[in-house]
C-alpha cells in the first residue's frame, strides 16, 4: 500500500510496520518541502532509534526516473523502518510503498 508521510527533523516517523519491506522516494514536485529536504531512513527491532542515528541513516533522494527509489528490507519480523529529516527545521513529503 502506498502512503505519504510528512517527515520533519523534530522526531522519527515510523514508515513501516514490524517485518515490512518496501520502497520510498521523495515527492517529485517538492510539495511540502521546507529547508534542505534531506530525509534519512534507519531500522530498529527494539523501538524508536536514538536521535543521533539520523547521521548514519540511508539518504533518500528525489527520483530522477520511475525506477529511482530507495528500497528497504526488514532483517527480522520485529524490524521497523523510521524516517527523519537531517536538520531540525526541515520538512519533506516521503512516499512509501510497503509489502
Amino acid at each position: 500500500m502506498i502512503t505519504t508521510y510528512t517527515i520533519t527533523g523534530a522526531a522519527w516517523t515510523a514508515i513501516s510496520a514490524a517485518g515490512e519491506s518496501g520502497a520510498c522516494w521523495l515527492d517529485e514536485e517538492g510539495d511540502g518541502g521546507v529547508g534542505a529536504v534531506e530525509v534519512r531512513i534507519v531500522h530498529s527491532a527494539t523501538g524508536e532509534p536514538a536521535e543521533a542515528a539520523v547521521t548514519f541513516g540511508k539518504k533518500v533522494h528525489k527520483p530522477a526516473g520511475n525506477s529511482d527509489v530507495c528500497n528497504f528490507t526488514a532483517d527480522t519480523d520485529s524490524d521497523i523502518y523510521y524516517a527523519r529529516c537531517l536538520n531540525e527545521n526541515d520538512q519533506a513529503l516521503l512516499i512509501v510503498d510497503v509489502v
